[in-house]
């Protein structure tokens, strides 16, 4: 089998590809050999309520001390600022190849 794909669209509206020019609502459109995309798909997802969440259950339990449950709050907040700050598009982190 090919790996070529074949795509197959017949207008509808036609009056050639359409022997009952007034029937207009058959769509004929065939797809074959369409094989898997190769698709990269980025999904990021807030995760700081979840962990803000813990942290307030594991206080209300008492299983971490009042002291305990601020220090990892102020360490979360700032885990979520520099996340924030950090900029993807920024020209100093691009990687650079050098090809030969």
């Amino acid at each position: 089998m090919s790996n070529l794909r074949k795509y197959e669209n017949k207008n509808p509206f036609s009056r050639e590809e359409n022997k009952n020019p007034f029937s207009r609502n058959e769509n004929s459109s065939n797809v074959a050999y369409s094989g898997n995309s190769d698709v990269d798909v980025i999904v990021e997802v807030n995760t700081m309520p979840i962990a803000y969440a813990m942290l307030c259950s594991l206080r209300a339990t008492k299983q971490i001390s009042e002291f305990e449950f601020e220090d990892a709050v102020r360490k979360l907040k700032k885990l979520v600022d520099e996340d924030r700050s950090y900029n993807h598009n920024d020209p100093k982190t691009a990687k650079i190849y050098h090809l030969e």
